[in-house]
């Protein structure tokens, strides 16, 4: 049996755009002979319902009770802290979104997708971000704004011209750039927690092989080392943090070669052509995007299309099953509503019917060649001169002047 992994596909250099893909990507070269998988750039999360895969834990049997403690925290840290700060680095960062990542989405989907994949990929990193207090940093810097286009000569009140405010320091800085002491500080406590795991350990739980948290931190290390315009992340790992960095060449290192990531003389890693969605399918996904994108029911369909809906009470989820008698009954008592409007509309039964109409006047000389002999008929008539020609009586008088 071949197992058939489907992911993010290749960006930046990289097996994928996405840091869960990079590391299943990493932990199937490691764990599963090379002609057992076969590697498939879908670009379509919604192959796998819960956005999970459930086969990444054969290397952890292991370990040992306080080892599973911190391989889940560590989990739960990177796929928290190490999300938003990638979300800012590759997606909220403006520069960077504009020059590199929604490039890299527009290579990997096929059209119409990327008028709504990539922009729902990006409102969801805005979202992870917010509570960092860094969602402002996601605003556009337009070219055309009058920030940074020449201001317009204005006059005051008396005649006089009115001078142009004078842009100080702050003004003229990029918003990664205006943000950097903030940004600094959370990518050094990020790999601080880090750093202080791995200790001189050759991985972060152990010295003799790699667990599926070290494939977890690889994924996500390896795409904070990407090139952005600011790569602050990757300015605080090599000056800060160089033992993570070491950390990544010695994951990389310990594959085998077969997985790829950009490393001089690795082969690529065992790619399959997908099977194409087809107009339909591509069409249906569109549909989708463009139903979650709509403004206060898109939250909801979107918990709907992802097995069911959320109570706002104990925040259990429903099963969608029962959302289709309620779905089903708000829309006959739609249709009921709207029956009853009509019915309310029409006149009673037996009453006399009035329709009102303008008069209309005989249709005669011009007027009954439609519009165009109403206009010829509004021509105003000019009466022949007097001295040369006289009309009676169908006898025409010509007079010589």
């Amino acid at each position: 049996m071949v197992f058939e992994l489907h992911v993010w596909g290749p960006a930046f250099g990289l097996s994928s755009i996405d840091p869960e893909c990079l590391a299943a990507i990493a932990y199937f070269a490691y764990v599963v002979p090379r002609g057992d998988w076969t590697l498939s750039a879908s670009n379509d999360a919604s192959i796998c319902p819960d956005r999970k895969h459930h086969a990444s834990r054969s290397l952890d049997d292991d370990l040992t009770p306080p080892q599973r403690a911190d391989s889940l925290a560590c989990a739960s840290f990177l796929a928290t802290r190490g999300s938003a700060l990638l979300a800012m680095a590759l997606y909220v960062s403006p520069a960077t979104w504009a020059k590199l990542t929604r490039p890299a989405y527009s290579s990997l989907l096929p059209f119409p997708l990327t008028w709504t994949v990539p922009p729902a990929i990006r409102a969801a990193a805005i979202e992870k971000v917010e509570h960092l207090g860094l969602g402002h940093l996601a605003a556009v810097v337009d070219s055309a704004d009058p920030s940074t286009s020449p201001p317009a000569v204005t006059t005051t009140s008396t005649g006089f011209i009115r001078l142009p405010a004078r842009l100080g320091p702050s003004s003229t800085l990029q918003p990664e750039q205006a943000s950097a002491i903030r940004l600094q500080s959370l990518a050094g406590a990020f790999f601080s927690v880090l750093d202080e795991l791995l200790g001189e350990k050759r991985f972060l739980l152990r010295d003799g092989k790699p667990s599926s948290l070290d494939f977890l931190a690889y994924g996500y290390l390896k795409l904070m080392q990407v090139q952005t315009p600011h790569p602050f992340l990757d300015s605080a790992m090599k000056k800060s943090h160089g033992r993570l960095a070491g950390f990544v060449d010695e994951v990389h290192s310990s594959l085998p070669p077969a997985s790829g990531d950009g490393a001089g003389g690795v082969e690529e890693p065992p790619w399959q052509s997908p099977v194409p969605a087809g107009a339909v399918g591509v069409l249906a996904r569109f549909a989708d995007g463009v139903a979650e994108s709509i403004p206060s029911a898109g939250d909801s369909w979107k918990r709907w299309r992802r097995g069911g809906v959320r109570d706002g009470v104990d925040d259990k989820v429903k099963d969608r099953s029962r959302l289709a008698p309620t779905v089903g009954g708000a829309l006959l008592g739609l249709a009921a509503l709207g029956g009853g409007l009509l019915f309310r509309s029409l006149s009673p039964f037996g009453a006399n019917t009035h329709r009102f109409e303008p008069e209309k006047k005989d249709q005669t000389g011009l007027l009954q060649f439609g519009e165009v002999g109403a206009m010829l008929q509004a021509l105003p008539v000019f009466p022949s001169p007097r001295d040369t020609l006289y009309h009676t009586d169908n006898v025409n008088v010509t007079v010589d002047a």
